[in-house]
């Protein structure tokens, strides 16, 4: 089977499941009450889909990685080392912050989880700043790009 046509099925089968499990979480029927909060009841199961595609995406961010790491060092060392400066910025960016986020428990009504920990507030901080950072590169480099095709 060619890449071209397994990666269509597997894009056809994340779809898939991702519009059937987000009509659960959207149509699901009733609300849960957690103090004036409600939360549909597949919100956990939301929640799980959006973490194994993620870590699914890591996996396999980190394996094409290493796969044209070893590729790359067979033909040339230099161009190897060249090819992981993007991933040594993105985990200093994430680094940065992590260093940035607060770890100040929040007192939230009716909520008893184990989720309000220093280490899961900063976290959830690294991936907002982060966020917000990467997207805010985006728009200035579609700018610039923009901007220097223009001046051409």
């Amino acid at each position: 089977m060619k890449p071209a046509k397994f990666s269509k099925y597997i894009l056809c089968i994340l779809l898939l499941i991702s519009t059937v499990i987000g009509g659960f979480f959207f149509f699901g029927g009733k609300v849960l009450s957690v103090g004036n909060a409600q939360i549909p009841i597949y919100s956990d199961l939301f929640l799980y889909l959006l973490v194994a595609l993620v870590g699914g995406a890591l996996a396999v961010a980190v394996f094409a990685l290493i796969a044209r790491l070893a590729e790359r060092f067979r033909r040339s060392p230099k161009e190897a080392v060249r090819s992981v400066i993007g991933f040594f910025i993105l985990a200093f960016i994430l680094f940065f912050c992590w260093l940035c986020g607060s770890g100040t428990l929040l007192h939230l009504q009716g909520y008893s989880g184990v989720y309000n920990t220093p280490c899961w507030l900063r976290l959830t901080d690294m991936f907002l700043y982060s966020t917000y950072f990467l997207m805010g590169v985006a728009v200035l480099l579609i700018v610039g790009f923009y901007v220097a095709r223009k001046i051409r």
